[in-house]
């Protein structure tokens, strides 16, 4: 069977009826049902298909993640560099910089405008620094 097109749960369901109707007793259900089982879980619950279908959850459960690549959902976010502009007077401007990132770690860096400091450096580390 090919999966050209997308198909719907009552296709599925149908194909599932067929198979039941025509199997030799107690046989396993065959690959290819359990990848159109699973090709419906962008459209529907694991629940809602084990239920249609009438295919127990865990093992369906187990299946997609057979069957499924494993997806690299590790988004990190693009550290990005701000600019900030120093005023040219005469007394030295205070800043105070405080981030936080995705892991809840945080950095606070107090200085004057006449720090000799590389935030950017600075702040690359704090961004890639691994937990």
């Amino acid at each position: 069977m090919t999966l050209d097109k997308q198909l719907s749960l009552e296709d599925v369901h149908e194909q599932f009826k067929t198979w039941r109707e025509t199997r030799e007793h107690k046989t396993s259900i065959p690959e290819e049902l359990w990848s159109a089982a699973i090709s419906l879980s962008g459209q529907y619950s694991l629940s809602k298909i084990s239920n249609t279908l009438q295919v127990n959850y865990t093992a369906l459960k187990d299946m997609a993640a057979l069957l499924t690549p494993a997806r690299t959902t590790s988004v990190v976010p693009q550290p990005f560099f701000l600019e900030l502009p120093f005023s040219q007077s005469s007394s030295p401007s205070k800043c105070l910089i405080e981030m936080e990132n995705m892991n809840g770690e945080k950095i606070r860096i107090h200085f004057t405008s006449e720090a000799h400091i590389d935030l950017l450096a600075l702040t690359q580390i704090f961004w890639v620094r691994q937990s």
